[in-house]
């Protein structure tokens, strides 16, 4: 929004590699229900590394990938900056999932890592692509390391944990009995309690560094994120062979019975209902057919809609963040409303003094067929947001927010109201709204953060890249939003005519839209692109 004259804080702008969506494709069955779109994580085949699979591998990152981990696969994109833990550098061969004893990632590594994505990350998962595509990303990933990633013959560690290469061998998993239980007890006071704490908490040592010299903290085994698979055999490889490039390291004198008790009790700090809760699975969202659309966030009508709770991952991870949003969505044949609901343990409802920040939430939709970027479209490939912003929603409840309710005894200017008589100028304490937009520049100009009469809480938004965001003109901002915030949780109305324009999204019953959410959440310092965010849905509006 170059070139606006802001009287208060800036709209907020969706920098990060985030939310997208994708444009209305095919007409969709109307029997589809709501719930998992199931993708595999494993392939059903391997296949080797040739050109032509290179070059679909090439064009697919260029796409999707190059914006975090960068043109030459170092890591340095163009989000980079914003991402934490930040992107990996595939230049140096270090990857986190491996199943070797000498560092090296297999195929299968790969795969399983760009079809599942990286929990406790930004990283999201890809499963919703060809097989061939994540096995052209595989081979084309592969290039960048500056030494070729070659696995070695196979051999075991000796009793010490030293001297393995090649793949690491699983051994057959004990019973995990009570006398395993106690081993599997002491086996992480001794070995692991140092950086994940005594209460696996992550409160160990805190002062860590990757390979790369940039801040690191272990893992808080209580909540269920792993790096990779949390199924056994995958945190046997996690705990035994270590994570590259990481403080995780290899411990081979594990290997064997020792090494599955530890899995086991690592195991047994989470639940399997924690451990499902952050995988990134795609779901199809139905708006269901109605007579006529909620007025409220607590309209009986949503109760016709089926609700989908979604996993979001913060781009900047912590462990307090919003773990789900819940969407539903109904439709009249001529415009279409969604109900989002999360937890937030805070209603931030206020930016103005600098150091506060708002809580929000997004939905972004694409106006392509192709779909663009995972994150603010691409030149060329517009995408439309609706953005809530609950500051917004103070603002009319019941009066516009200025600088004097956090300030109350700033100098304030007066300036005349052309638009009154002399006897009815305002005097210096009066509301925004007896001013004239002609002194209150921004106003004036048409800024619709500065616009005291709006009658909305939301923003009609497009964007075709980073730093491209732009707010539709107020005479087409057609997006209606209300929310309740209640018992630690927001409840968001969004509200919008099927056509508007050109600039927005057009929908039609039948249609089958890719879509996703971004959440921010104020007390946490999300702004911008620090975000909270979900993985591409399908949204099916009912015929």
């Amino acid at each position: 929004m170059s070139g606006w004259i802001l009287r208060r804080q800036p709209v907020t702008f969706l920098i990060a590699a985030t939310l997208v969506a994708v444009a209305c494709g095919p007409r969709a069955p109307e029997s589809a229900a709501s719930g998992v779109i199931a993708f595999p994580i494993m392939p059903t085949r391997t296949l080797a590394s040739s050109p032509g699979l290179i070059a679909v591998g090439k064009k697919t990152f260029e796409k999707e990938c190059v914006a975090c981990h960068g043109a030459v696969g170092n890591g340095e994109g163009d989000a980079a900056y914003l991402l934490y833990p930040r992107p990996r550098d595939f230049t140096s061969g270090q990857f986190r999932i491996i199943s070797t004893w000498d560092g090296v990632p297999t195929d299968d590594d790969l795969f399983r890592t760009i079809s599942r994505g990286m929990p406790g990350s930004a990283m999201p998962s890809w499963a919703h692509m060809p097989e061939e595509t994540r096995w052209g990303l595989v081979h084309y990933v592969k290039t960048f390391a500056k030494r070729p990633l070659k696995i070695n013959a196979a051999h075991e560690p000796d009793q010490f944990g030293s001297g393995g290469a090649g793949p690491l061998t699983i051994p057959p998993e004990p019973p995990y009995d009570a006398a395993a239980q106690v081993r599997g007890r002491e086996l992480f006071a001794k070995g692991c309690a140092p950086c994940h704490g005594a209460t696996a908490k992550g409160d160990g040592t805190q002062k860590q560094t990757d390979s790369k010299g940039f801040p690191t903290r272990p893992r808080d085994l209580t909540l269920g994120v792993f790096k990779g698979s949390p199924d056994p055999d995958q945190v046997y490889r996690r705990i035994v062979g270590g994570l590259p490039g990481s403080p995780m390291p290899q411990s081979g004198y594990l290997q064997g019975n020792d090494g599955w008790h530890l899995v086991h009790f690592v195991r047994s700090l989470s639940s399997d209902v924690q451990r499902a809760k952050v995988e990134m699975k795609k779901f199809r969202i139905v708006a269901s057919r109605v007579a006529s659309l909620p007025t409220s966030p607590d309209s009986g009508v949503w109760r016709s809609a089926p609700a989908v709770n979604l996993h979001m991952m913060p781009l900047w991870w912590r462990t307090d963040r919003p773990e789900e949003i819940t969407v539903r969505a109904v439709h009249d044949g001529r415009s279409i409303a969604f109900l989002l609901k999360w937890e937030d343990g805070s209603h931030d409802e206020t930016a103005i003094r600098p150091q506060d920040f708002r809580d929000a939430a997004a939905i972004e939709l694409a106006l392509s067929a192709d779909p663009p970027f995972f994150a603010m479209g691409q030149p060329g490939a517009p995408v439309n947001i609706w953005m809530w912003k609950s500051e917004r929603q103070a603002d009319m409840q019941p009066v516009f927010q200025d600088i004097d309710k956090q300030y109350p005894n700033i100098g304030i200017d007066s300036y005349p109201n052309l638009l009154k008589s002399p006897m009815e100028q305002p005097t210096r304490n009066a509301l925004t709204l007896q001013s004239d937009p002609t002194f209150v520049t921004a106003w004036g100009a048409g800024n619709i953060v500065a616009d005291p009469t709006r009658h909305s809480a939301a923003e009609d938004l497009s964007a075709e890249g980073f730093g491209t965001l732009r707010a539709h003109a107020r005479e087409v901002q057609q997006v209606q939003a209300n929310g309740v915030y209640s018992t630690g949780s927001y409840r968001v109305l969004f509200e919008r005519a099927f056509d508007v324009g050109r600039q927005a999204i057009r929908l039609a019953p039948g249609d089958r839209v890719p879509v996703a959410f971004a959440v921010w959440n104020g007390s946490a310092g999300d702004r911008d692109g620090k975000k909270s965010v979900t993985i591409w849905q399908e949204l099916l509006l009912e015929k």
